[in-house]
């Protein structure tokens, strides 16, 4: 069995390692700030960029990759659903408030989008590792 504990290595990570500890605060950190940029009023929300649909896809983007590396043994499909529903929860709150349903839908559909670019290269290294590696020639 190898024993390998180096961030990159094949061996087992503890669980109460330092980067599987960080992994989980910044995926809560991450869903804080998400709730918490919703619920404030516009004007105290900072721009990172200028487009809102990027801010929306960036967050969805960092949320997701804190949540893949905080979860490691949850499969990938209760991941991806919490956050659709996640997503979809929050874009509702704001009907509430009146906003305009078309806008809500491009936030919406922004904020899938940066989940799908976090999830994509997982689902392609799975597939990669079905296939058998060829046998090395001595």
């Amino acid at each position: 069995m190898n024993d390998d504990r180096t961030l990159l290595g094949d061996g087992r990570y503890p669980d109460t390692g330092p980067l599987a500890v960080g992994a989980r605060l910044a995926f809560m950190g991450a869903l804080a700030a998400i709730v918490i940029a919703v619920f404030l009023p516009p004007s105290m929300v900072p721009d990172f960029v200028e487009s809102t649909y990027l801010q929306h896809f960036a967050a969805f983007y960092v949320a997701a990759l804190c949540g893949l590396a905080a979860m490691p043994r949850t499969r990938l499909r209760p991941i991806a659903l919490g956050y659709l529903l996640f997503a979809t929860g929050l874009e509702a709150t704001h009907l509430l408030s009146g906003a305009r349903f078309g806008s809500l839908v491009d936030n919406w559909v922004a904020d899938l989008g940066g989940l799908a670019a976090a999830f994509a290269p997982v689902m392609v290294e799975r597939f990669r590792r079905r296939f058998p590696r060829p046998e090395a020639e001595s």
